[in-house]
């Protein structure tokens, strides 16, 4: 053994040493303080038994799922809530009963309970239960969420003959979950990593009073409870999605209220997918499989098999009734087309004007084959995109293009929300359903319509 490596191994040694001496007496010092905490718990417990904390009168709490929702759990003590949820509700679906609370005693916890405060946040659709009240006082001071008061009880220590109730956080869902289950807990835990362990909420009696049973049939699975939802979304099937939320203002009502996460809103091959300044089509290489040229069209580029029919009922439509023709000036560009144009108008008006005018490659709705630029045409032949606000025409075609399934799409006032100027020639299908609701309902954009942002510039 050479003198260096002979050198390191005494060194190893001496380090060895060391630490060894220095662990020995870390022991020394963790073993009492180990057992005055052993100690101290072991009297928490027996204070909390003393204190008259009964498990025979506390109940296993119901536990509901809601997958529109987003993956969403709610839990209620309350029989008659749980009932209601169950018979009347479709948007939940009942899981069963979890770990076990004590009700509120005119209006006040057992002897030896503590209170467990439950919110409610409209924007992360999902309850949030706490027995801290440093962390409660802290949720009520954020704007998004509503304190809805204390619903049960339970205990903040161990006692004797209690489980667990673990908390688990969900970033991906933006939600948390709750239960005393220790083999769902490990499962989630090991297996699933869009979950993340935050320790234990509470502590519930391992025996204890039956809660009343929830009975009857569940009321219809409606939109993503439906069993049939996974398939017409990967199917890509928008009457079937619409049918099974039941009708289009269901769908828009739920989508808005974010009771829809299994309805993607940046689906390409859906009508209502939503491209704006903060959503991107995607993938970005998007192209429609199929492109249909309408008749008399100016241009190239056409529209998509589900949404030519109704256009050239619309223009066939908007000529018969003596408001003169239109045409199509612009159907589908490609990422490449789209990139073109936008280089051009940033160059001759600077991008902040630009930027009003064309949308970023990208993030225009022509890649989708669902927008159209209409002009007006008569006699003496068809005029500009910039000449048809006025027009008879475009009266005609602001009026009554939702019949058809089709929107304008960037009206007059609303660029602080689309970030276009306006363009009563642009033209969008969204599905003759939707459409319908869009204008009975007096929207304007399609951000208000599903609840969205608004994306007045590029983030």
């Amino acid at each position: 053994m050479g003198r260096r490596s002979v050198r390191a191994a005494w060194i190893r040694r001496v380090l060895s040493g060391f630490a060894a001496t220095i662990v020995l007496a870390g022991l020394a010092a963790v073993v009492p303080q180990a057992e005055a905490a052993a100690a101290a718990d072991q009297a928490a417990v027996e204070a909390v038994g003393d204190a008259g904390a009964d498990p025979a009168s506390s109940r296993p709490i119901y536990r509901f799922w809601g997958a529109g929702y987003g993956n969403a759990h709610f839990y209620t003590l309350d029989h008659s809530e749980a009932q209601n949820l169950h018979r009347t509700d479709g948007w939940w679906a009942y899981e069963g009963t979890d770990f076990r609370v004590w009700p509120l005693s005119s209006n006040e916890c057992t002897s030896g309970t503590e209170p467990v405060f439950r919110f409610w946040s409209p924007g992360f659709t999902s309850h949030f239960y706490t027995m801290d009240a440093t962390e409660a006082d802290r949720v009520r001071r954020d704007d998004n969420w509503e304190y809805e008061g204390v619903r049960f009880c339970a205990l903040s220590a161990r006692a004797n003959d209690t489980v667990e109730v673990h908390r688990f956080w969900s970033s991906e869902y933006n939600k948390h979950f709750y239960t005393a289950n220790a083999s769902e807990a490990q499962n989630l835990r090991s297996n699933d990593r869009s979950w993340s362990y935050e320790g234990v909420a509470m502590y519930a009696p391992a025996s204890g009073a039956a809660s009343p049973p929830v009975t009857g049939d569940p009321a219809p699975r409606l939109g993503c409870q439906s069993p049939e939802m996974s398939a017409a979304v990967a199917s890509h099937d928008a009457g079937k999605i619409v049918r099974l939320f039941g009708g289009a203002g269901v769908l828009r009502g739920a989508i808005a209220e974010g009771r829809a996460s299994c309805v993607p809103l940046d689906d390409p091959a859906l009508p209502w997918v939503v491209v704006n300044k903060h959503r991107a089509v995607s993938p970005v290489s998007y192209a429609p499989p199929s492109l249909e040229l309408p008749s008399g069209s100016l241009v190239d580029g056409g529209l998509r098999g589900d949404a030519i029919g109704s256009y050239e009922q619309l223009q066939r439509d908007v000529a018969a009734s003596g408001a003169g023709g239109i045409a199509l000036t612009s159907g589908y560009r490609s990422y490449n087309t789209q990139s073109a144009i936008h280089r051009s108008q940033v160059s001759r008006l600077g991008v902040e004007e630009g930027e009003r005018l064309a949308a970023r490659p990208g993030h225009s709705e022509h890649q989708l084959g669902l927008a159209a630029d209409v002009v007006a045409c008569g006699e003496g032949g068809c005029g500009s995109m910039y000449s048809f606000a006025g027009t008879a025409q475009e009266r005609w075609v602001r009026e009554n293009s939702w019949r058809y399934g089709w929107i304008v799409r960037y009206e007059s006032g609303r660029t602080g929300t689309t970030g276009y100027n306006p363009e009563p020639w642009h033209l969008r299908y969204i599905g003759t359903d939707l459409a319908r609701v869009y204008h009975d309902g007096g929207y304007h954009t399609l951000e208000e319509f599903f609840g969205l942002p608004a994306a007045p510039d590029y983030r």
